[in-house]
């Protein structure tokens, strides 16, 4: 993720809005790009890919890129599998995310919300 990237439940509101607005394929787009990023790169491996003066010389916490990449890759597929109304998907999706992450704020509240729908 660069600094200048959408956040990626903008992407789902923006899907959300646009079904609202009868643009089904405008929707599922949206939510294709979220489902589609996360499938391709769940197994990556990122590198640190910026110049050195953006990078501390001193890091106090270092941060497992693997992981973090993968935590947000089932983040991504939870929100799409939200949009498309597949709310039991979405939960196991962020559920994942969090056995991997437990302080991932955004899949807390999405879950909650997945689970209040789903029944």
């Amino acid at each position: 993720m660069f600094y200048y990237d959408q956040p990626a439940d903008m992407v789902l509101y923006q899907g959300l809005a646009l079904r609202e607005l009868g643009d089904e394929k405008g929707a599922c787009a949206c939510f294709n790009s979220l489902l589609d990023y996360g499938e391709r790169h769940l197994e990556d491996r990122p590198q640190v890919d910026y110049f050195a003066v953006s990078l501390p010389d001193f890091l106090v916490f270092e941060e497992d890129r693997t992981l973090a990449d993968q935590v947000h890759c089932h983040y991504l597929m939870g929100l799409a599998c939200f949009g498309y109304g597949r709310k039991e998907e979405a939960s196991r999706a962020f559920r994942r995310a969090l056995e991997l992450d437990h302080s991932h704020l955004n899949c807390r509240i999405y879950l909650e919300m997945a689970e209040e729908t789903a029944g």
